[in-house]
């Protein structure tokens, strides 16, 4: 895998890629597919890697790039790069959640060849972001298919999460922001240490404790926290026209128990869009399927993928 920060909308970002480097293009590939994955939130790229290798295998060509795109302001640059953040004061500029779409449309347009097909998939909100895209025609060209993994698409704040979001979060969100500048202050080992011991509880695998202290930077935990209360006040009503127009390159997959996402979205898109590709997972995992079912839902979505390659 590489990894490298890229400036996007202005942003320095966190970009990983399996197989060639962005910047490589499809020069030396017979194939011209290239898959993108938009993260939810946190937009932290590093979450995915297990799931995007497991695409990756089952794929039938190491010439199809997967690129992994973090979300603006979410990761804060090493200290030794010399790159520097824009201020919250240019918040709609640079991080909120239309930047966040301009963001994504400044990596496509940057890095995707004109005669590439793209594969885009979206976790959460980054399926809000992807049916967006779409609206911009250049970039709806360019797309063979869509991947809308537990697609927080409408009523973000009317699901059980979302409403504990909204009524309890987001009005402490300045106090987690303190807690973590805090908890900052601490050498490593004890941050590594805290984490041993709540990981298990919290159910986060010992191998993202690294991916979680990016996450408790108090700089970004509070664009983290911005950008969730912005999509509970902007995510409403769902885009069926977009869905419409592009149904033939949308295929969505919904959880049975989904916290964020409840049954009757799943059944609302059924009903509203009978010809639209929409599954409904018969397993059992997680909206944050990356934490316990990474391979699994790896293996699923490997393999779509691989139905649509040209």
């Amino acid at each position: 895998m590489y990894r490298a920060t890229l400036k996007l909308n202005g942003v320095p970002t966190k970009v990983i890629a399996e197989g060639c480097w962005v910047e490589e293009g499809l020069t030396h590939c017979t194939k011209k597919d290239i898959v993108i994955l938009l993260t939810g939130n946190p937009g932290i790229p590093e979450f995915y890697e297990g799931f995007v290798k497991t695409i990756r295998s089952r794929l039938p060509s190491t010439e199809v790039p997967i690129w992994i795109v973090g979300h603006a302001g979410h990761m804060q640059p090493l200290c030794n790069l010399e790159c520097i953040m824009p201020s919250n004061l240019t918040w709609d500029k640079h991080y909120g959640l239309m930047a966040q779409v301009q963001h994504k449309k400044d990596f496509i347009k940057k890095y995707v060849p004109e005669d590439a097909r793209l594969h885009l998939i979206g976790h959460s909100i980054g399926c809000w972001m992807i049916l967006n895209l779409l609206k911009d025609d250049s970039i709806a060209k360019k797309v063979a298919k869509c991947y809308l993994l537990f697609p927080t698409i409408e009523h973000m704040a009317e699901s059980s999460n979302g409403w504990f979001f909204f009524k309890i979060l987001s009005r402490i969100g300045f106090l987690l922001t303190f807690f973590a500048w805090i908890f900052s202050l601490f050498p490593i080992y004890v941050q590594n240490l805290f984490l041993a011991m709540l990981g298990p509880l919290c159910g986060i695998p010992a191998k993202f404790h690294e991916v979680v202290l990016q996450i408790l930077n108090p700089y970004s935990i509070n664009k983290i926290f911005k950008l969730a209360s912005e999509e509970m006040e902007a995510v409403k009503n769902r885009d069926d026209d977009i869905i419409s127009k592009h149904a033939e390159k949308l295929w969505f997959y919904y959880g049975n128990c989904d916290g964020w996402v409840p049954l009757k979205f799943y059944q609302n898109m059924r009903s509203k869009h009978p010809n639209v590709n929409a599954q409904l997972c018969k397993h059992g995992y997680g909206h944050a399927f990356v934490l316990h079912s990474e391979k699994e839902m790896g293996r699923i979505v490997g393999d779509v993928i691989n139905g649509n390659l040209s």
